[in-house]
């Protein structure tokens, strides 16, 4: 057992800590905390953690994280971690998920644009019939004011079918401009989510301003984990059946999350000693 990992481990003991209760009180993953006190850094998901981790570690259980991070600064890496290849199996699911999406994004506007073209051949048949009539009357002596009654009736006529149709279409348009919401709930890190479409939630993550090591689940399976570098951007559509998902991140001051094209305010979260949270959203039904 590596001496920092044994003089982390003694120090847990004291506390009367297990690993279990560290896990829940760092939000640190049970087997890094392992890695942790086995000395076996490179069991971790990049350089960049290990000193990160380590601080939390030390500070949980009453150790001067900077003293310990000096003390054994020989034997921590302090490197930036390694962008982690991204598996071939999951960029071909990323590229499916974004062709379905953009499809049934496209089916939804197929009734207004139904609606549309049909609202264009009626004004184009009554326009064409009352040219037609107007060249048919001219040619025929009829009273004046009878001319004059026929094509104000028609014109209203027309006026009232071409504002009931413009009604219908505003109204399937107001329908349809209802997305999803994301609420902060009282606990700092924990979100609730309304209004989710029927094909699904898009869910953005990105590294903003430097690198964050990022792991995302739906309800209690592992979707995705990977670090990303600043601008590098992850998408994910949670399916509408789902009743939660949660986003770890290593460094949650270089997050971001949009939510239906939405970005959600982490600022609450940011604003803490800790930079490994674990972010929860609850999907309300």
């Amino acid at each position: 057992m590596d001496e920092i990992g044994q003089k982390l481990r003694n120090a847990r003991i004291k506390k009367g800590y297990t690993i279990d209760d560290l896990q829940q009180i760092t939000k640190i993953q049970k087997r890094y905390l392992i890695a942790i006190e086995e000395g076996q850094f490179d069991h971790l998901p990049g350089d960049f953690y290990v000193r990160a981790f380590i601080k939390q570690y030390s500070d949980a259980v009453g150790i001067n994280s900077d003293d310990l991070l000096d003390e054994y600064k020989a034997e921590i890496p302090n490197s930036q971690p390694k962008q982690e290849a991204q598996p071939t199996e999951t960029k071909t699911r990323t590229i499916k998920e974004e062709s379905n999406s953009f499809f049934s994004n496209l089916s939804n506007y197929i009734p207004q644009i139904v609606v549309g073209i049909i609202i264009i051949v009626i004004i184009a048949v009554i326009a064409f019939g009352m040219v037609h009539r107007s060249q048919n009357e001219s040619s025929v002596s009829i009273p004046k004011d009878n001319t004059t009654q026929t094509t104000k009736k028609k014109s209203s006529s027309s006026k009232k079918t071409t504002a009931k149709k413009d009604t219908k279409k505003k109204s399937k348009t107001t329908k349809k401009s209802t997305s999803a919401s994301v609420e902060e709930s009282s606990t700092s890190g924990t979100f609730t989510v309304k209004n989710v479409p029927s094909d699904g939630l898009k869910v953005v993550v990105e590294g903003s301003g430097g690198q964050a090591w990022i792991q995302f689940d739906e309800g209690s399976d592992t979707t995705w984990q990977q670090a990303l570098s600043s601008g590098d951007k992850k998408s994910t559509t949670v399916p509408s059946d789902t009743s939660t998902f949660s986003i770890q991140t290593g460094n949650v001051n270089n997050t971001k999350v949009t939510i239906d094209g939405k970005a959600v305010d982490l600022s609450k979260s940011q604003s803490g000693s800790s930079i490994v949270k674990t972010l929860t959203f609850n999907i309300e039904k």
